[in-house]
């Protein structure tokens, strides 16, 4: 008799607080079950139709925490990927995973903000450096967290949709524990931001000669359409390699990987663009149906909807048929 082979356990299970031991919304992340208030508010009452592809890539299904590289994009263009983000993990049953994202400090100086971070985004106020967050991620205490390096960046009108990188410090975190490394991009929130050039042909420093900012003004208009998509990424370091690196040789390491992922970012933020373009004109043009036209109770309404479905492409539609059916009062009279 053959032996039955036990069933290998879930990777995932190793990220699972089922006991609910941890504390959540402490400035150590939070339980993603406790993003549902934003995930609600933001797919329900800001966006018509948001999606994301290749969510799967968000779940920690090899035993590794990801870490999500994300475009920031301008002003507030990240709200709804974060939303999708908690929503990929409650549809698949991860809401008992800790998870928490790193915006920018500068965030902070808002009063009110930070602790609202920690409670909602489980953004981890207490690691503070390069080292504690590698450790974090290494004792896989994390099963997703991630950032958007552009910083500041996302202030100034660049050419490219996803700025120039001001972070290394979430990459270098990823590469040297080992992390699953997943790029986000997105598209459709630009409707919420504002770009202005500056008065008088001022440029602003340290950016090549840019004039244009870009401002998040609210109210924030309800977005038709929002896109997200997801890719894996592998670096050409090696986790040993980074860590054995000296300071100058690591900065050289870090520069070609952000480079790399800013510019697949770029990438793949191009490619939605074109698949929301042609998502437009498939609704622009797609053939009316029996539903949209309602009951058809005219006679004419027959030949209109040859004409609007483009059903008669030989030639004149027939007579007969520019008409209501038989009724059976006239089927029992041809009879």
């Amino acid at each position: 008799m053959k032996k039955i082979k036990e069933e290998e356990a879930d990777p995932m299970d190793i990220f699972r607080d089922r006991e609910g031991r941890f504390e959540s919304g402490r400035g150590l992340g939070v339980h993603m079950s406790a993003m549902k208030p934003y995930v609600d508010y933001v797919l329900d009452r800001l966006v018509d139709d948001a999606r994301i592809e290749n969510g799967e890539l968000l779940l920690p299904t090899e035993g590794r925490p990801v870490v999500v590289i994300a475009s920031h994009g301008p002003g507030i263009a990240w709200v709804p990927l974060v939303a999708l983000v908690g929503k990929v993990y409650r549809d698949h049953g991860c809401g008992d995973m800790i998870g928490g994202m790193f915006p920018h400090k500068a965030v902070f100086w808002v009063p009110g903000l930070k602790a609202k971070y920690e409670r909602v985004l489980g953004t981890p106020t207490q690691i503070s450096t390069v080292e504690d967050m590698t450790k974090l991620l290494e004792e896989r205490r994390f099963a997703i967290t991630g950032t958007a390096p552009e910083g500041a960046n996302c202030l100034v009108s660049y050419d490219e949709y996803v700025a120039p990188f001001r972070s290394a410090g979430m990459v270098a975190a990823a590469i040297m524990s080992g992390a699953s490394i997943c790029l986000a991009a997105h598209k459709g929130a630009e409707k919420w931001n504002l770009r202005l050039d500056l008065p008088f042909g001022l440029k602003i420093p340290f950016t090549g000669g840019l004039k244009g900012v870009n401002i998040a003004l609210p109210p924030y208009k309800r977005l038709e359409r929002y896109v997200a998509m997801c890719r894996r990424y592998t670096p050409i370091a090696d986790p040993e390699e980074m860590k054995a690196a000296g300071n100058r040789e690591r900065r050289m390491l870090l520069h070609v990987e952000m480079e790399r992922i800013r510019a697949t970012l770029n990438l793949m933020t191009d490619e939605i663009s074109l698949l929301m373009k042609k998502a437009e004109r498939e609704e622009r043009h797609r053939p009316a149906s029996l539903h949209d036209m309602g009951p058809l109770d005219d006679p004419g309404e027959w030949a209109d909807f040859s004409r609007r479905a483009n059903l008669n492409r030989i030639g004149p539609m027939p007579r007969a048929y520019a008409r209501r059916p038989w009724s059976p009062e006239e089927i029992g009279e041809k009879r």
